[in-house]
């Protein structure tokens, strides 16, 4: 919604700060740009990897370790699952999914704060692994960060779990937990009723309440709470969000899901990635 304050940080920013961020100084950013590519040139004749690694146009090489021939491609704004490790040219891992866990993302292009990870999630198939050799502009920028220099070009391990639409995401989401629906609209709204209220009429459009939230992506993570005034079909939230205050009653506790037609579309908002599903916890005061 567009009145919430949004404070989730993206999930990769949170794990390494990542940024794409370039500053005035074009004259040494394609300094490094040379540098790197020669480095890349390098690593690759250490790594005999010669004929076998194919040089993207963004700028990026990479090689598949582990073909798929009938895996699935990612299309864009769908939510595609992977675990990855980066490494600086010299070995020093600079980057991990924790433990065995994997991230999903929507893949949407260069967005998400790690612009080579994006790119190439686009170049494999599901089922598939991947060595990715990234310039700079490709991966952590021009800034400094923690155990990794300025400018430094990064190889980037990449498994490619699978591939999901928001809609598959969403069901597999509901059967995870195991909720019980209450309803689901042809838009793909759902509401989950968590106490049942029999009395009084249903909101409907055109009518002002107050409404307590919690708002989370669907692995659970939280990215905003509090108490919204809402006036009903007046556009003043997000159009799943608002679609379920109406078909809710007052005092009445709600689990709604919607997919990012229903939320914050292909742009995004805030910490809000593009093309994501939502829930939220409702309360109808």
């Amino acid at each position: 919604m567009k009145r919430i304050n949004l404070v989730f940080c993206f999930l990769l920013a949170m794990v390494v700060g990542l940024s794409g961020c370039m500053d005035s100084d074009g004259n040494q950013d394609e300094q490094k740009i040379t540098e790197n590519e020669a480095a890349i040139q390098a690593y690759i004749k250490t790594d005999s990897l010669g004929s076998s690694v194919v040089k993207d146009s963004s700028g990026l090489y990479y090689i598949i370790r582990k073909s798929n021939p009938t895996g699935e491609r990612v299309k864009k704004g769908d939510g595609a699952t992977v675990k990855f490790t980066g490494y600086l040219l010299n070995g020093a891992k600079v980057l991990s999914v924790p433990g065995d866990s994997a991230f999903t993302f929507p893949a949407q292009g260069y967005s998400t704060g790690f612009a080579g990870l994006e790119r190439g999630i686009f170049l494999m198939r599901t089922g598939e692994k991947a060595s990715f050799l990234l310039p700079y502009f490709l991966a952590f920028g021009n800034v400094e960060r923690v155990n990794i220099p300025a400018y430094s070009p990064i190889r980037l391990e990449v498994e490619f779990l699978k591939t999901r639409t928001e809609i598959q995401q969403i069901d597999e989401f509901l059967l995870m937990k195991k909720f019980k629906v209450s309803e689901r609209t042809s838009d793909n709204l759902v509401i989950i009723r968590t106490n049942v209220v029999t009395t009084g009429d249903l909101i409907g459009t055109g009518k002002s309440v107050n409404v307590k939230y919690v708002g989370k992506f669907l692995n659970d993570k939280k990215f905003d709470e509090g108490t919204l005034n809402v006036t009903t079909g007046t556009n003043g939230v997000i159009p799943g969000f608002d679609t379920a205050i109406q078909k809710m009653r007052k005092t009445e506790k709600a689990i709604i899901i919607f997919p990012s037609p229903l939320g914050y579309k292909a742009s995004g908002f805030g910490s809000v990635p593009p093309f994501t599903p939502l829930q939220f916890e409702l309360e109808v005061l």
